[in-house]
């Protein structure tokens, strides 16, 4: 990890020369530019004064310098701007490698409540396993990445799609960086977007009618004709204004109309421009992998490449944008009729393209998901694809909890090998039962969404995963503890009667009754989960369950985490073995904290 660190420091250094290279440009092009503008200033009042032909000459190569250095002063800025952005993903990189993610969306928003099991692995919300991975800078690639959570694959070809994948683009550090770079240029809601569908179920008010193709070219022709008339003086100015005043009329009629789709589609330039500069980075890069190389066809149709076509659309809101300049929308639509002209051009590029728009931008909600678990395979070298098994198998071995520190966290090896198979874990308070099921649990999620996962090795068996390990009351539903859990495990065992395979996690069931009722209540669930064909874990305090493997030795299986005491401590090695928990530590607490004599 801490190889990964310095090279990201070396990238914060590098990006941090150049940046202060291109500031020093920037100043010499300010110094420049204000040069030429005095230069401007002097030659104008020259040319005025002197009547000089030459001098009106200069005046024009000046203003063209003048425009020319602000154009450059501009891209300037901007890669300053973008080397700034390269300076802060690596910062939250090493950030990232330290366990702070805050800097990365959470994906609460995301959160389905009574998931299968999301709530229970800390699949969304602060230090979650989303934010974790998530390297997402689109509305579009945060949707797919939780999407991805919340419904993980279950075919094994489409997980080793997304392996080979994510692999490659582990490896491709700066193609990933200038991707989120872009990407972070325009910050973006999950709903920003979401204008683009409602432009595309707009009903067209010019396009393709054909009365309006032939007044965009009439109309200007008639007022051109009438101005240049005007200047030789053929025809009065009252003629003149005439025909500009029934120009800006026959404008008028539609305002309304136009100001309705200005208001939906007007000031995206800047949004659009980010999206154009990541399609060109996707059509620009070479990809080896097969699902990376199908993605980056999809950008292209007819030869043409989709930035291409993006780009068109964002100068037709650029122009339309113009509309907002009074001074410049009253003589472009005078004579050019140019909001109807603008209109017309957006339904016409709508027409064309609105249908390839949901499949380029689908396209770069892919890319990012798969970027973030390749930024996470990169970030974590340790970490192993793992291999599917063709049969109904798990194995893990060395196996961790992914958002817990490589160093601090104990790892452990499990094994299930046919299906009905129930692992009874028994064990103290914070012996580490409830984190072991969050460890499978998570693991099983990260390896069915085709990211690596925390352990040496590891074969499974994709399977839908349902847990119950984190039940709450509900005042709002007038809802007990108890009869929250009920109703979960209600949901498991009608999902099992349906014929669906699960791995079932559960931690202390039935912990809201008395201790016989538990008992009893518990033995049964285990039979009908395993009458059912359930495989999975269940965690708990009560040492009878243990008992059941006497009679059931073929399908439930004893482990434990045991706790020790020595020199009036507590001591936790959290490693599970075979059998039935000894030592509990309930009493010893209360003694040693004077609660109780």
């Amino acid at each position: 990890m801490e190889e990964i660190k310095v090279e990201y420091r070396q990238l914060i250094e590098q990006y941090s020369q150049e940046k202060a290279l291109v500031e020093k440009k920037i100043l010499w092009v300010s110094v420049l530019r204000l040069c030429v503008f005095i230069l401007i200033i002097l030659s104008g009042w020259f040319a005025f004064k002197m009547e000089q032909n030459i001098l009106w000459l200069v005046l024009i190569i000046l203003i063209i310098a003048f425009l020319f250095l602000m154009k450059h002063h501009a891209a300037l800025f901007n890669r300053k701007s973008f080397m700034s952005r390269l300076i802060q993903i690596n910062q939250e990189e090493i950030a990232a490698l330290d366990g702070d993610f805050s800097y990365f969306a959470s994906g609460f928003e995301f959160e389905i409540p009574n998931h299968d099991f999301s709530l229970d692995l800390d699949v969304f919300g602060q230090k979650s396993i989303f934010q974790m991975i998530n390297r997402t800078s689109t509305s579009y690639g945060i949707k797919k990445l939780a999407n991805w959570f919340n419904e993980p694959l279950l075919e094994k070809k489409e997980i080793l799609k997304r392996q080979s994948a994510a692999a490659e683009l582990a490896g491709l550090l700066n193609y990933r960086q200038y991707f989120r770079a872009n990407g972070l240029a325009v910050e973006e809601k999950t709903w920003e977007l979401d204008f683009l569908n409602e432009w595309q179920n707009q009903e067209n008010l010019f396009y393709p009618k054909s009365i309006f193709k032939f007044l965009l070219y009439f109309i200007p022709a008639i007022n051109l004709a009438a101005i240049l008339a005007y200047s030789f003086s053929f025809i009065s100015v009252q003629l003149l204004v005439l025909s500009l005043i029934l120009t800006l009329g026959f404008v008028g009629i539609y305002q309304k109309k136009i100001h309705t789709r200005h208001n939906l589609l007007g000031k995206r330039t800047a949004l659009l421009e980010k999206y154009i500069e990541i399609f060109k980075l996707v059509e620009s890069q070479i990809f080896n992998d097969e699902l990376l190389q199908d993605l980056q066809a999809q950008l292209k149709n007819n030869g043409k490449k989709a930035y291409d076509k993006i780009q068109g659309l964002s100068n037709i809101l650029s122009a339309l944008d113009t509309r907002l300049n009074v001074f410049v929308s009253i003589p472009l639509n005078a004579v050019f009729i140019w909001d109807i002209r603008q209109i017309y051009r957006m339904e016409r590029w709508k027409s064309m393209h609105a249908n390839e728009l949901n499949q380029w931008f689908e396209v770069i909600a892919n890319l990012e998901a798969l970027q973030s678990i390749g930024n996470l395979s990169y970030n974590h070298p340790h970490w192993i694809f793992p291999k599917i098994s063709e049969e109904e198998q798990w194995k893990f071995q060395k196996i961790k909890h992914p958002l817990m520190p490589s160093e601090q966290c104990v790892a452990n090896d499990f094994m299930v090998n046919k299906i009905p198979h129930l692992k009874v874990i028994t064990g103290a308070n914070m012996a580490g039962k409830s984190t072991f099921l969050r460890t499978i649990g998570s693991n099983l999620l990260l390896a069915m969404i085709g990211a690596p996962v925390h352990a040496e090795l590891m074969h499974f068996y994709p399977i839908q995963v349902m847990s119950s390990l984190r039940t709450t009351d509900s005042l709002a539903k007038s809802e007990s503890y108890f009869y929250a859990e009920i109703k979960r495990l209600q949901l498991i065992m009608d999902r099992l009667r349906s014929g669906e395979q699960l791995f079932v996690l559960l931690d202390e069931i039935l912990k809201g009754t008395n201790s016989k009722d538990k008992e009893e209540g518990s033995r049964a669930l285990l039979l009908q989960l395993i009458k059912l064909k359930a495989v999975g874990i269940i965690a708990t305090h009560d040492l009878s369950l243990g008992k059941m493997m006497e009679d059931n030795s073929e399908w439930i299986e004893n482990q434990c985490f045991e706790v020790g005491i020595s020199n009036e401590e507590l001591i936790f090695d959290y490693t599970i073995r075979p059998g039935i928990a000894q030592n509990m530590n309930a009493s010893f607490l209360l003694k040693k904290m004077g609660i109780v004599e």
